[in-house]
């Protein structure tokens, strides 16, 4: 889909959803709406697979931004493609790119621009996309705000896809060290990144992993 030749003559945005999301997505309809007005939506986190298997519905596998970028990236470089890195602290989304392409030499950085402009400057920073003829746009500036923004724009961005991805730059530019692949393969990378941000990642996890299964096995059920 990423890669797809566009029939629509518009730029198609894609979210990756997780517990997270969909916590926010019930507590503000607007955002739920952002979520349903997307042209493709990712299945991110072990809590949405199992959610999905209580309303019947089998998820092949978790798929959350951090594991695509590497293939995203391999495939821009094998069909000369270029990335946009929008997002993140000032010289984050840079250091990701700059990372990125040193592992895969043949992609291409179209551009990188901090996400912490002002709603005044959103003009200048879509020209800064277009004029550099990227083809993706990957936009990391947290939910609900970066899934906002590109629903607000989408038709303004003449890259062919645009994705919002969190804090995936975080990674990529080797600020927040990733959880071991077996932690990862359990489920439970969620803890990692408490442990690593317990101060800001309290109430997501601690508080909004219980809340979301509450949600799905108790009030679910209670409606059926």
């Amino acid at each position: 889909w990423i890669f797809a030749k566009r029939t629509s003559g518009r730029c198609e945005v894609g979210f990756f959803v997780n517990v997270h999301s969909v916590n926010i997505a019930v507590e503000k309809p607007a955002f739920k709406n952002c979520l349903n007005r997307a042209d493709c939506v990712f299945a991110d986190g072990s809590g949405v697979r199992m959610a999905a298997a209580h309303l019947g519905e089998k998820l092949l596998s978790n798929l959350n931004g951090t594991d695509l970028l590497p293939h995203i990236c391999r495939l821009a470089a094998q069909n000369n493609q270029s990335i946009y890195f929008l997002g993140s602290e000032a010289g984050i989304a840079q250091k990701a790119a700059e990372n990125l392409q040193a592992t895969y030499p043949g992609m291409r950085i179209a551009g990188s621009h901090h996400g912490y402009f002002k709603a005044e400057d959103n003009a200048q920073i879509i020209a800064q996309i277009n004029q550099s003829g990227a083809d993706i746009c990957l936009v990391a500036m947290g939910s609900p705000v970066q899934e906002q923004w590109l629903l607000d724009h989408a038709n303004q961005l003449q890259c062919a896809t645009a994705l919002a991805v969190g804090g995936l730059f975080d990674f990529y530019s080797g600020k927040i060290p990733r959880a071991p692949r077996w932690l990862r393969e359990l489920g439970f990378e969620w803890v990692w990144r408490l442990i690593q941000e317990p101060g800001t990642k309290f109430k997501r996890y601690v508080i909004g992993n219980p809340v979301f299964l509450f949600r799905t096995f108790v009030m679910n059920q209670a409606r059926g």
